[in-house]
């Protein structure tokens, strides 16, 4: 049986093809998480020596270190320290992503903290206790006023997905890509920095960061459609090296699929981009067994006409960022849908 800990998190406002059959059931999933499309800051830390200093961090108090996760990598924290991303400013409506790794034997405290001037403006606390089989989570507001709290269990034996989304005033968290708290008229003054600042209680334990994105929020697509023809989304993802579709891409394919019902006139040509790594003729292939992916289903569950839809694969051919960084390279493995 596996074991559960507890993780609290408190807001403060101040490589095989695989058939239609085997992908995921989207019209059937819930989650709502639709990740922000113009990349701020991205690592994935997949370029990181062993010893080096994190090149997109500035790293202060106790040092950190780079584990190896099987293929993953992860920045991990083993005292007291905090790390701030190597980013000016997030605009109005932005989403942040993080895939972390807790080893809790008695209580890890974390805090994502957004910073407007001097003045701490909002602040997100996972607390990881290993005593405990439920996670707690707590919003709070200016002057620490409680907006509302959700109890509920993660599996701290394997990463778990965390997701801020700030829209319009409405603020919205979302653990492994279920929502759990959504409130509104939360505005943020403009955000100059972020720290990641990590407390531990207790000895042997460790806190590993394998993903950090913060983007700009995503336009609408019916709206990207319309206006320019094109629709560039990083929110359809796959499994590495494989045309399966993983099922946090949910979201955007409901909204593609809702947006061709709405026009039925509407025909879109599905276009595939892989980053550079790997050969040209492989990456070739994939993007365009990718492409072939998102039509299926589209076609298969949300009953599209085949008609309506093409595809191409373009492999690493058009790049909108650079292959040299895990952040351009990020950019670069994309779905584009255009109007035809």
């Amino acid at each position: 049986m596996q074991k559960l800990t507890s993780l609290s998190v408190f807001i403060l406002f101040g490589a095989l093809a695989t058939s239609a059959q085997q992908q995921p059931e989207m019209t059937a999933l819930t989650a709502s998480f639709v990740p922000g499309e113009k990349t701020i800051f991205f690592d994935d830390f997949s370029d990181l020596s062993p010893g080096a200093a994190p090149a997109r961090f500035k790293v202060r108090g106790a040092g950190v270190e780079l584990r190896a996760a099987g293929e993953t990598k992860q920045l991990t924290v083993l005292q007291r320290a905090s790390l701030f991303p190597n980013l000016t400013a997030l605009p109005k409506n932005f989403t942040m992503e993080a895939e972390v790794k807790m080893d809790v034997t008695n209580r890890i405290l974390a805090h994502w903290i957004f910073t407007a001037g001097a003045k701490q403006a909002l602040v997100m606390s996972l607390n990881g206790m290993a005593k405990d089989s439920e996670q707690r989570l707590v919003l709070h507001v200016p002057k620490y006023e409680e907006l509302g709290r959700k109890r509920m269990p993660v599996d701290w034996s394997k990463p778990v997905k965390l997701a801020l989304w700030v829209q319009d005033g409405r603020l919205r968290t979302y653990i492994n890509g279920e929502q759990h708290l959504d409130f509104n008229q939360v505005e943020l003054p403009p955000i100059d920095k972020v720290e990641l600042a990590t407390e531990f209680y207790g000895q042997n334990q460790a806190l590993g960061y394998r993903m950090v994105r913060f983007a700009e929020s995503a336009p609408d697509f019916s709206q990207m459609i319309a206006a320019s023809g094109r629709y560039v989304t990083h929110g359809i993802l796959f499994d590495t090296g494989s045309d399966r579709l993983k099922p946090e891409s949910a979201p955007v394919i409901q909204t593609i699929a809702k947006g061709l019902e709405a026009n039925a006139k509407l025909r879109l040509l599905i276009e595939g981009h892989t980053d550079a790594v790997g050969s040209a003729p492989s990456n070739l292939d994939l993007s365009k067994r990718r492409a072939e992916a998102v039509k299926s289903v589209l076609v298969t569950q949300f009953k599209v006409d085949a008609a309506r839809l093409n595809t191409a694969g373009l492999g690493a051919s058009k790049p909108i960022d650079s292959n040299d960084t895990p952040q351009g390279r990020a950019q670069n493995r994309r779905v584009e849908f255009v109007r035809q």
